[in-house]
C-alpha cells in the first residue's frame, strides 16, 4: 500500500526540478566576489594613472613656475614656488610621500663662444621623501648632451639656461598595497628661463632656503 504522503511529496519535488527563480540570485551571488575584486582592481588602476598624471603636471608647473621669475632669482623666489606647487600635491599628500627636484642647467663656453659642456648651477628641493637626483648634484658636470634619461637628454642652449625639474613619489594605494604595491613613481620637466641671462642666473641668497640636504614636509 502506497503511503499517502508519496504522491505529494513526488509532485512537489517535480515542481522543484522545473522551478528557476533563483538561478539568477544564485548566480550573482557566485560572480560577485569576482566582479567586487576586478572593480577594486579597476579602480587602483585608475588611481595609478590619475597619480601620474598629476605628478606630470607638477614638474611642468614648477618647470614654468621657476623659469618666468625675470630678471633674477633668491633662495625666497624659489622656496615660494615649491611652495606654492606643493599645495596642488596636497591630495596625494605629495609633502610626505614625495620630492621635488630643481635644477638650473648652465651651457659651458669655449674661448670662442661654442658650446663644450653642461653644468647643474645650482639645486633647491623640497618633500619629505628620501631621495636624491639621479643626474647630478649642484656643481655636476653633465657633458655637452645634457641632462635627463639616456636618448632623451635636453641640454640648455648657447644664450640661454634651462630649468629642469625632477618629481619622485611613493605610491599611495586608494584601495590596498595588495594590488600593485607602493611602487616609487616619478616625472621630469624642462623650460627654458625667460628674461635671465648671465650672473643673473645665479641664485641669491635672500629669504628662505631650500637646500637637498634637508627631507621635510
Amino acid at each position: 500500500m502506497t503511503h499517502p504522503l508519496l504522491p505529494r511529496c513526488a509532485a512537489r519535488l517535480r515542481r522543484l526540478a522545473h522551478d528557476k527563480s533563483g538561478v539568477a540570485i544564485v548566480e550573482f551571488a557566485l560572480s560577485l566576489p569576482v566582479l567586487v575584486g576586478l572593480t577594486m582592481v579597476g579602480a587602483e588602476a585608475a588611481n595609478m594613472a590619475y597619480t601620474s598624471q598629476k605628478l606630470g603636471d607638477i614638474a611642468t608647473l614648477t618647470a614654468d613656475s621657476i623659469s618666468r621669475i625675470r630678471l633674477g632669482l633668491s633662495n625666497n623666489d624659489v622656496t615660494d614656488a615649491l611652495g606654492g606647487i606643493k599645495i596642488l600635491g596636497d591630495n596625494i599628500d605629495l609633502r610626505n610621500r614625495g620630492r621635488i627636484i630643481v635644477s638650473s642647467i648652465q651651457p659651458t663656453l669655449d674661448n670662442s663662444g661654442n658650446v663644450i659642456n653642461q653644468k647643474i648651477r645650482w639645486q633647491r628641493c623640497s618633500g619629505a621623501l628620501v631621495q636624491g637626483s639621479k643626474y647630478g648634484t649642484e656643481g655636476t658636470t653633465l657633458g655637452i648632451d645634457g641632462i635627463g634619461p639616456t636618448g632623451r637628454k635636453i641640454a640648455a642652449s648657447k644664450d640661454s639656461e634651462m630649468i629642469f625639474i625632477e618629481v619622485y613619489f611613493t605610491y599611495k594605494p586608494l584601495i590596498s598595497s595588495a594590488f600593485f604595491g607602493t611602487p616609487q613613481m616619478s616625472a621630469i620637466s624642462a623650460m627654458s628661463v625667460r628674461e635671465r641671462t648671465g650672473d643673473a642666473n645665479n641664485i641669491r641668497a635672500e629669504g628662505t632656503n631650500s637646500p637637498c640636504t634637508t627631507y621635510a614636509a
